[in-house]
This record gives C-alpha cells, structure tokens and sequence, in this order.
C-alpha cells in the first residue's frame, strides 16, 4: 500500500467540499491531478472512498474510515510541526489543558506553581465542556482534561482529585433563600444571570435546560464570576455557580446558595489522558501535580477564561 500525503489532503479537500473541481481549487491543482491523486489513493487502499450523487461527491464507509483516520495523521502532523518550532525557539515541552469553568475555579494557584518547577514547559489552557474535553482527549487534540460531573469517559485514565457542587446563589430575601433545595425547573422560572454565553457554565446549564424544554432567561451575560456574584447581590437574578466559586460571599451572608435535586450537581473532579505511558515526562508530571494538590475549595473568586 503506496501513496503520499499530498493524496490524503487532496481527499480531505474533496470530502469538505463535496466536488471533485472545489477540492483541487483549494489544493491549487487542476481537476485531472486531483482526480488522478484520488485514483492513486483509491488504488492503494483497494476501496472506492467516493460515490458521486446528485448533492455532490459522497464518502463511502470506506472512505468514512479513510478520513477518519487522515484527520488523526495531520492532527499529529500539525502538532509534530507545533513541536518542532516550539524546539527551534527554545521551549522544550508544550501541554494542551482542556477544561470546564469548574476546574477552571482553582487551577491557577495549581498551574503556575507547576510553571515555575518546569521554566521550559508551556502549557495551553482551554475552556470546554467536559463531554468536548473527554472528546479532544481521545482525539488527540488535548494532551489532558480536566472534567466534573457524571459523564462517559469511554476508557480514558483518570485519577479523582477534587469534589464541587452546581449550586444556585440567591440574594438574602429571595424567594428561594428558604428553600435548601430545589428542582432545575424550579429555578429556571426565574431570571437569571450568567457568565459569558459561550463558557462552558452556561453551555451546561443550557443544555440541562434544554432537557426539560425550557430557556434559561438570562438578564445579563457577565464578563466573571466576580461580576455574576455582584449582579446577585444587586438583586438582578440569581446564578448557577460551583461552590466553591460562591464560597466566600456565602461565608460573609452576602448571598445564599440553593442546592439542586439534580444527580449533575454533584460533581466529582478528575484528570483525564489517553494511557500515561503515551504521554511525555512532562505531562505525566503535570497530571501528577494536579493528582496530588487538589484543586482548592476555599480562595477568592476566580474569573472564567473565554
């Protein structure tokens, strides 16, 4: 089985575009080097990866599998690339972090802790959810995640090292300041105020929403959770936050927290990576530090990256 990367581009192309003639365009060859590219591919692989329909070039299963595992290899590439420049200005190890607003909370002090024992090792942290973390794990697009709550980690290592809780905060007075526990439904018949509309926290809270068939009615979108707790206060609706997030304002009366009966409150915080051994000895060592300084629960309130 012969052929060349350039042949794996050249069917991806095509496969996003959908047209033999738009897919060379994008390569910047003419449709006959294209299609004699794809021939060479297909001859290869022994298969047919396309079948021409009237709504364009449609993949075959085998060409499904094809471009499954074509993403996979200019994932590597890109990140080998990615590598080798980092090499070339001098950084010996590069981290891709994904992780949810939860453990986003107290992972500074965490981080820069590991930065200053590891001068040359960059790390990039990401704010997603958790099911996407645990997808950009087992794609290879995230060296490690960080997760809460119940969801399937489809086989990935993962190590426990932190407990929060998806709490709802409420100024004194509210009606639900009595309650110490209450349904999802219950909460969302009242306005409400959240981080940015693309973090992870809303995007959660969105999305359980969603489940019952209704829309949170957010007021505002704040810049942090700073900001979410102050509008609180204010008396302009109430928030879904960690805990630990609420911690000191409920500790000073400033605020009241309302728990959820929602199973998904509770919410069990975990490393996640594909096998250690796969992972170089500067990630490992960086799973290692957070496994073993957990996340803390008590601190200032800690802003929601982007």
């Amino acid at each position: 089985m012969r052929y060349e990367l350039t042949d794996l581009r050249v069917f991806l192309a095509i496969a996003q575009a959908k047209s033999l003639s738009a897919g060379a365009a994008e390569m910047h060859l003419t449709a006959p080097s294209a299609s004699y590219r794809l021939k060479n591919l297909e001859q290869a692989m022994g298969a047919s990866l396309f079948e021409r329909t009237s709504k364009g070039m449609v993949l075959t299963p085998a060409g499904m599998t094809v471009k499954k595992y074509a993403d996979s290899i200019f994932g590597s590439v890109d990140r080998l690339h990615g590598e080798m420049q980092r090499h070339i200005n001098g950084i010996s190890g590069h981290i891709r972090v994904f992780a949810n607003s939860s453990t986003l909370t107290g992972i500074a002090p965490v981080l820069s802790r590991y930065l200053a024992h590891y001068p040359n090792v960059n790390v990039d942290l990401e704010e997603r959810l958790s099911e996407d973390t645990v997808r950009a794990v087992l794609d290879g697009n995230a060296d490690v995640g960080l997760v809460a709550g119940q969801i399937d980690l489809h086989g990935l290592h993962a190590i426990t090292y932190g407990h929060d809780e998806l709490v709802f905060v409420v100024p004194a007075g509210h009606p639900l300041a009595a309650s110490s526990r209450v349904p999802l439904e219950t909460a969302l018949t009242y306005d409400l105020v959240s981080i940015g509309r693309k973090t992870s926290n809303f995007l959660y809270l969105q999305g359980m929403a969603s489940r019952l068939g209704m829309n949170p009615r957010v007021r505002v979108h704040a810049p942090t959770f700073e900001a979410v707790l102050q509008c609180v206060q204010e008396g302009v609706g109430i928030a879904l936050v960690p805990r630990s997030i609420a911690r000191p304002a409920l500790q000073a009366h400033r605020l009241a927290a309302v728990g959820l009966d929602e199973a998904w409150a509770q919410r069990e915080q975990k490393v996640v990576t594909r096998e250690p051994e796969t992972l170089p000895a500067y990630a490992r060592d960086f799973v290692a530090y957070v496994a073993a300084q957990p996340l803390p629960e008590e601190g200032a309130v800690q802003e929601s990256l982007p």
